[in-house]
């Protein structure tokens, strides 16, 4: 599905960080070493989705700004594949949390690089949100 609006894109923000966030719910319950890290990302997670609708209500402007800001940005470039095998040992939890976090961390910088010339605070806010997406990829090889 094509992201061309602003609207568009926050329904597809909300979609992938709730979506992982419910995947790290049940990994925790499956990998209880993960707790700890899981449950803060969690949090951070609404906080991040929280975080683009206040910034999008605070200093949108211009309807047609929105409207097209996007173009180009296809959601099914970004899929989370949130499916653990029931068997899966704790490599595959670690590498599903990474494929997971490089996939959200590619649809936020490449959301505010179509963005970047029309918007300016919500850019900045997608790849903050993707330096601490990076941040945790950094943390789940450290597992």
């Amino acid at each position: 599905m094509n992201l061309n609006t602003m609207s568009a894109v926050m329904t597809f923000v909300s979609k992938i960080e709730n979506d992982s966030a419910s995947f790290y719910d049940k990994t925790v319950k499956k990998y209880p070493e993960f707790e700890e890290t899981f449950q803060a990302w969690i949090r951070e997670n609404a906080k991040f989705e929280k975080q683009v609708k206040q910034t999008y209500f605070g200093v949108i402007t211009d309807t047609l700004e929105s409207n097209f800001s996007f173009g180009g940005l296809d959601s099914g470039n970004y899929d989370l594949d949130l499916v653990l095998p029931e068997n899966a040992g704790l490599s595959e939890g670690k590498k599903k949390a990474f494929e997971i976090e490089e996939t959200i961390k590619r649809f936020y910088l490449e959301a505010a690089r179509l963005s970047d010339g029309l918007m300016a605070d919500i850019p900045r806010l997608f790849r903050k949100i993707a330096k601490k997406r990076e941040d945790r990829i950094l943390s789940v090889s450290s597992f």
